[in-house]
């Protein structure tokens, strides 16, 4: 067995469901804002949609998806980030995944050097419980960088960048809600060329915002 298995800590939403398990509203809906998942109703164009392509599920897709969905995906990163035309290429750098736990377990299995000593992974704190876990079973240690207002890279020794292999971040973070401004990600990115390690952008909360006409960095 991976020895990692016995570092590993409890999902904070099975302990919570134990916790409100015997509790009742009173005389009110439940709203559970627990795990995040939809509260409403599947929209009914999206049902359509799924209705209109059943066809095409009855066999096993490639694992790099369809030509059509990554340069879809290709073409909206372009878009949204106001990248230089062809800046990403769909058939070398986009990769779908049956959501982001599954990619951001995967890449710390395939970043990360186990045959290295002292392997570390970065980390804010608090964090989306996938990263340590991630970085546990990948035989790195996990090194948790506070950030409730902000990411201070420069708190992190440099023996601990020199044994790094790879940092996550979350902006928008979850669940602290703090948002990397660009003097913090040129920081990130000095260290990652000095220190030779992958940075890992979990970003999935960049599209929750409030000015459709500002989309935030």
């Amino acid at each position: 067995m991976n020895p990692g298995f016995s570092s590993l800590q409890a999902y904070p939403f099975e302990r919570l469901r134990a916790l409100y398990s015997s509790v009742e509203p009173a005389n009110k809906a439940l709203v559970n804002l627990s795990i995040g998942e939809p509260q409403h109703p599947t929209p009914s164009f999206i049902q359509q949609a799924l209705v209109d392509a059943i066809d095409g599920t009855g066999k096993y897709p490639s694992t790099r998806g369809s030509d059509a969905l990554r340069s879809t995906i290709a073409g909206w990163l372009t878009q949204r980030f106001e990248l230089p035309e062809s800046a990403i290429d769909p058939d070398k750098q986009v990769l779908p995944v049956n959501g982001t736990r599954e990619a951001l377990f995967a890449i710390a299995q395939t970043i990360v050097d186990r045959s290295k000593s002292n392997a570390a992974v970065v980390m804010p704190n608090p964090f989306y419980q996938i990263y340590e876990g991630a970085a546990l079973l990948a035989g790195a240690e996990p090194i948790y960088l506070t950030a409730n207002t902000r990411y201070d890279f420069d708190s992190i020794a440099a023996e601990t960048w020199n044994n790094c292999q790879l940092v996550y971040v979350c902006s928008p973070g979850n669940p602290s809600g703090e948002i990397i401004n660009s003097d913090d990600y040129r920081r990130l990115f000095e260290l990652a060329n000095k220190y030779d390690f992958v940075i890992v952008a979990d970003e999935c909360y960049s599209e929750l915002y409030f000015d459709e006409t500002a989309p935030p960095l």
